[in-house]
């Protein structure tokens, strides 16, 4: 049976999305029938991914009680854990803290993944994934073997071949617009759609339809939006789901930022507009907009003039965005509108390009 350790930490510093991509990783390789077992620096990490497990005692997770910002000092003890082993196991790390040196150290005892998206250096590794780059990425000569491009985005189970309809009318459209939302792109949306006053286009056909705003507690201005959703009835705000798949499922039109909300929204198939809000987003807005699958509104944060300085509506000061990136997201909301046979050719070109099953092929590599 082959052994796969998985080496990754997450806390309020760097979040979740280490643990959760590697969760989805993990519980792939289990169905092919690997024993897992997960390692982490410290208390906070440990308690957070034992939140996040299926059911109790999900997975064996060994605690280091180390410093999570330096790898090097734990080389000699996961150097332990494999010379027990007849046949070296798989070590699969998912850290922004890994080094060269401390990938190249690990390879004496373990044959080594790791799950790259900073790009920083070449990896010495046995296998390089890296789901927000080029397919055809030549930057990866050290490893031996590259999964690399969107397809292999580890998503949840529950994206993998999921059911979508495209409706002849448009009456849903979500607005993934981050946890924190930091520029207020979901206020800015809203106050032109129910304000009109910051752009020329006709857009009172957009008055009439629902909007849910996918978002979070940690979400600063999450009272002003509660606000506004009590002032107008077609505003609805979704924190804190686990059902995502049937949230995006019911909508005919998403707006997203940059990320892996965009491979969810791919693989479930529904016509989006995607934009960007920090540079890690750059290479998976510019592939889809360049494959004809998801276009690209611009970069949020260019504000070369206000689009807002205050809402009409909610009269609360907004931070500045790119006025050509709203304008360009209402177009898309408008002219998709109008159009059914836009939105079924959109949603089959996403669908058939991604299939929701990136951890799976993942776990193929590792499991063969």
């Amino acid at each position: 049976m082959i052994e796969i350790y998985f080496r990754t930490d997450g806390n309020s510093i760097i979040a979740t999305g280490h643990i959760m991509r590697c969760l989805t990783i993990a519980r792939a390789c289990v169905k092919r029938n690997a024993k897992v077992k997960f390692i982490v620096s410290d208390q906070e990490s440990l308690a957070l991914i034992q939140e996040h497990f299926a059911f109790l005692q999900e997975f064996e997770v060994l605690c280091l009680h180390s410093d999570y910002t330096n790898l090097m000092p734990e080389i000699p003890v996961l150097s332990a854990l494999a010379i027990q082993k007849c046949c070296k196991p798989w070590i699969f790390v998912d850290s922004y803290y890994a080094t060269p040196d401390y990938l190249l150290s690990l390879r004496d005892s373990f044959r080594v993944a790791y799950l790259d998206d900073l790009r920083e250096f070449d990896c010495p590794v046995d296998l390089v994934i890296n789901y927000d780059t080029d397919e055809d990425c030549a930057y990866y000569a050290k490893a031996d073997q590259r999964l690399l491009g969107l397809r292999y985005t580890p998503l949840r189970e529950q994206f993998a071949n999921t059911a979508y309809a495209v409706r002849p009318a448009v009456k849903d459209v979500l607005l993934s617009t981050g946890g924190t939302d930091p520029y207020a792109v979901a206020e800015h949306l809203l106050c032109s759609v129910y304000g009109g006053t910051s752009l020329t286009q006709d857009i009172r056909p957009l008055q009439s339809l629902h909007y849910h705003i996918l978002t979070s507690s940690a979400n600063i201005r999450y009272d002003i939006l509660s606000a506004y959703a009590q002032k107008h009835p077609n505003i609805h705000i979704h924190k804190g789901i686990t059902d995502v798949v049937s949230l995006m499922a019911s909508c005919d039109l998403a707006v997203c930022a940059g990320g892996t909300t965009l491979c969810e929204l791919c693989a479930v198939g529904v016509p989006t507009i995607s934009y960007l809000m920090a540079e890690n987003q750059r290479t998976a807005v510019n592939t889809y907009a360049s494959l004809g699958l998801i276009p690209y509104a611009g970069d949020i944060r260019t504000a070369t003039a206000p689009c807002h300085t205050s809402c009409t509506e909610t009269h609360e000061f907004l931070p500045l965005v790119n006025p050509d990136a709203i304008s360009a997201i209402l177009s898309f909301m408008t002219y998709m509108s109008q159009d059914v046979s836009k939105r079924q050719k959109s949603s089959q070109s996403m669908r058939a390009f991604l299939n929701g099953d990136g951890a799976g092929q993942i776990a193929c590599a590792l499991v063969p």
